[in-house]
């Protein structure tokens, strides 16, 4: 397969999967009782963005306790959803394109320095990984959660910021079911 430049993509194509990657970090993050606050696409284009977090304060992580075990994974499947929601948005527009994606990068170092304090054999991370990856296309992928990414991916395209009251509004509208 031929991969498409960058420049051979319209601006517009390019912030929405943009928007679409941020979304799906968004959704995820509200889905796992994150505080998220606001996703946003930088300016002037829009091609790169984040998604924001209440500041809280940093609190060293007891990697042997199951409780900060998880939350460590639970960061991981926020950071890997992006990827995910992303992935869904290029395969369906895979008939006009076949870009080199470059927007996980960041993820990946997120999640590498995540994974390193978890001291996991080579075995147990590509178990552990397969896991977290999983969970966030679990989450991404359902009908409910596809049409709210894609909702909050346009609006976020068209103004480049969301805040989380729009997130939960067309969430609900969605009926994407946050856990209990």
């Amino acid at each position: 397969m031929t991969v498409t430049p960058a420049h051979e993509i319209p601006l517009g194509i390019r912030r929405k999967a943009i928007a679409v990657h941020e979304a799906g970090h968004a959704l995820v993050a509200i889905l796992l009782k994150r505080d998220v606050t606001e996703a946003m696409l930088h300016p002037p284009d829009g091609l790169s963005g984040e998604t924001r977090f209440a500041s809280t304060e940093s609190l060293p992580l007891d990697l042997t306790l199951e409780a900060d075990r998880r939350r460590v994974a639970d960061a991981i499947v926020v950071l890997m959803a992006g990827q995910a929601a992303e992935a869904e948005y290029w395969r369906r527009h895979a008939l006009l394109y076949s870009p080199k994606v470059t927007s996980h990068r960041t993820d990946a170092a997120e999640v590498h320095a995540l994974k390193s304090g978890l001291a996991l054999s080579p075995e147990q991370d590509a178990l552990f990984t397969g896991y977290c990856i999983e969970k966030a296309k679990k989450l991404v992928l359902q009908d409910p959660a596809q049409a709210a990414i894609q909702e909050m991916a346009m609006r976020l395209s068209e103004t480049m910021s969301l805040l989380r009251a729009e997130m939960n509004e067309i969430m609900a509208r969605h009926r994407v079911a946050l856990r209990k």
